[in-house]
């Protein structure tokens, strides 16, 4: 007997217990935040459910400060509960509060371990409020909403994936910069559209953006094709308009970087075959009805791409990574503190190969 209560005294001292325990009962659980403005003036906007019924029920709350950390004590004292982070999915940040320091902004949330490194971070047109005024019109948490949202975006190759992990990397990195979704709406109670990449310059945002045909295009040089990629095109043929639209198969690219003196040129070959999926004239089992059609959609493409790399090089954003490549493979091309000067004024040019494989689940 005297053994037994020896060994559960000895186990009870390996027990840990709760002792950091924390019910959801006296927390605030907060899914999205909003932040506008700018240090020394800043607001911020905390979204968590009112109901435990209905998640689609919830307050808003707001807080004003000279810091991250100010602005959000002066929210939690609006709460009869202690605001809690820790099922945070999405950050709304405003394009002006965006073109300083964002960094500055997310360091309270790096810095803390309740934080989850997947949140994600997401730039808006206007005050981010309007995007958490849309209790009448969403079907589910708000937070819910906005993580299935981004991630719907992320998997049709529109935006790459990207979190609050992620966007630190890429604000520190030298040799490639960060781009984040771009949300739109019309009005308030509206629900959100996506408009595009918000083009980052380091920590800043430099005001402009990619549409989403550009986006897509910068995610698959950038990053990778994810579930799926559809395009669609008119085509006028002769005087006609004839709808052309096709899913991605594969998307590979390669890079080859030349040099004429101070001269840099950036070479990329894109192989894409292609599944069609709307094509009403059809008969692309005949060569010379799929050979047009192949040449049009690659010129297509190859417009499409130029005026890409157009905006992110006016921007002094090089979200493709190009810097990255170059420091790796060409290390005599790179200029430690002057790659982004050199960055504006490299030719970009692209081959792009396009094949149609599949005409249709029919053919």
């Amino acid at each position: 007997m005297h053994k037994v209560i020896f060994f559960f005294l000895i186990g009870s001292l390996f027990l840990s217990g709760c002792w950091d325990q924390r019910l959801y009962k006296d927390l605030s659980v907060i899914s999205v935040v909003g932040i506008g403005g700018h240090l020394g003036e800043l607001k911020a906007y905390y979204a968590y459910p009112s109901s435990g019924s209905d998640p689609t029920k919830y307050i808003v709350l707001e807080g004003e400060g000279k810091t991250a950390r100010e602005v959000r004590i002066d929210a939690n004292k609006k709460t009869e509960q202690t605001m809690d982070i820790a099922e945070l999915t999405t950050i709304l940040v405003s394009e002006e509060t965006a073109k300083g320091d964002l960094y500055a902004l997310l360091d309270v949330y790096y810095r803390s371990a309740q934080s989850p490194m997947t949140a994600k971070v997401v730039i808006t047109e206007g005050s981010p409020k309007r995007f958490l005024e849309l209790k009448e019109t969403i079907p589910k948490e708000i937070g819910e909403y906005y993580l299935d949202f981004v991630q719907s975006f992320e998997d049709a190759t529109i935006v790459p994936k990207t979190n609050l992990e992620a966007a630190a990397n890429l604000m520190f990195s030298e040799g490639k910069d960060l781009a984040l979704p771009y949300l739109k709406t019309s009005s308030d109670k509206a629900l959100p559209q996506l408009e595009g990449l918000a083009l980052f310059n380091g920590k800043e945002y430099t005001g402009e953006y990619l549409t989403l045909r550009e986006s897509t295009f910068a995610t698959l040089l950038g990053y990778r094709k994810a579930r799926i990629v559809e395009l669609a095109y008119l085509w006028d043929k002769k005087g006609e308009n004839v709808s052309v639209a096709f899913d991605v198969i594969r998307f590979s690219t390669k890079k080859k970087v030349i040099q004429d003196g101070d001269n840099i040129k950036v070479q990329y070959n894109i192989d894409m075959p292609i599944t069609m999926t709307e094509f009403p004239p059809d008969h692309l089992d005949r060569k010379q009805v799929r050979k047009p059609l192949e040449k049009f959609i690659e010129d297509s493409v190859k417009k499409d791409i130029a005026g890409m790399f157009k905006k992110i090089q006016e921007a002094s954003s090089d979200i493709l990574g190009i810097g990255e490549y170059i420091r790796a493979y060409h290390p005599q091309l790179w200029r430690e503190g002057k790659w982004k000067k050199i960055y504006k004024d490299i030719k970009i040019d692209t081959n792009v190969n396009v094949e149609i494989v599949r005409s249709g689940s029919i053919r």
